[in-house]
């Protein structure tokens, strides 16, 4: 492990990638959500994925370097039934307690530098729609310049409610921020830093970061795919960032 690398693990999904990262203290670390529902075609179990979300709940209570965002699949542990998780819901009451208990820890996004992490990455047509829809009469406007501080603020608001609204039999949350677009099964036309699609919103954002971002497996394990709104890793393997050749690869964890 090198000092000047920064680590970043995609979609966990209870795969238990990120476990040669736990004795990592000299580098920054930066999950990037979805830490349950896994696939069943890769043999991983909800068994599996509760225990390795204790662990990496204990990992970043422990050590500084360690940074944990939110995703879409956490959605449902945080609040209440959403209607896509994949866990068994005989596991819900004990992962919402887990996710409750550990909620402090959880972030919508991070920054390092002037790299800027999400789940799924923030597009100009989300913000458009966002200012079309709740400020269409308002004085107030997203942009570039405030919309990590509206990101922050929304994600406070809605953490103050243990439980989602409920409609058509699905669970949904009230703000913007997890907005999930059509191409992923929603009804906006562009998804939130939660839901976004890196293969739809392909518009440019203005932000003064580079952005990096899961949430959409690639054709092949362990790719990176470079969008016209940022970086989108592959959630099969972990990645490490050099802070002074500014790349991103797979990272060498032997």
């Amino acid at each position: 492990m090198q000092k000047n690398k920064l680590y970043i693990v995609p979609d966990e999904h209870c795969r238990g990638l990120y476990k040669p990262l736990l004795n990592v203290k000299d580098a920054p670390i930066v999950f990037l959500g979805d830490y349950m529902d896994p696939y069943s075609y890769e043999g991983h179990t909800d068994e599996e994925g509760i225990e390795n979300l204790k662990e990496i709940f204990e990992f970043a209570r422990t050590n500084n370097n360690v940074t944990l965002l939110a995703g879409n699949h956490d959605e449902s542990f945080l609040w209440s039934f959403m209607g896509y998780e994949r866990t068994s819901y005989k596991y819900y009451n004990e992962l919402h307690k887990l996710y409750r208990d550990n909620v402090d820890l959880l972030h919508p996004y991070h920054i390092i530098d002037d790299l800027l992490f999400t789940h799924a990455g923030i597009s100009n047509a989300w913000i458009y729609r966002v200012n079309d829809v709740c400020f269409y009469n308002s004085d107030f406007k997203v942009t570039p310049d405030n919309v990590l501080d509206y990101i922050g603020n929304e994600w406070e608001n809605e953490l103050k409610e243990e439980f989602a609204i409920t409609r058509f039999g699905y669970g949904y949350l009230k703000s913007p921020i997890f907005w999930c677009g059509y191409d992923r099964g929603g009804d906006d036309p562009a998804g939130g830093p939660f839901w976004r699609d890196c293969y739809s919103d392909f518009d440019i954002s203005d932000f003064k970061y580079k952005q990096i971002f899961g949430h959409s497996q690639g054709e092949e394990t362990g790719c990176i795919r470079e969008f016209n709104v940022g970086t989108c890793l592959d959630s099969r393997a972990i990645f490490e960032y050099d802070f002074e050749t500014k790349v991103i690869s797979k990272a060498n964890l032997l």
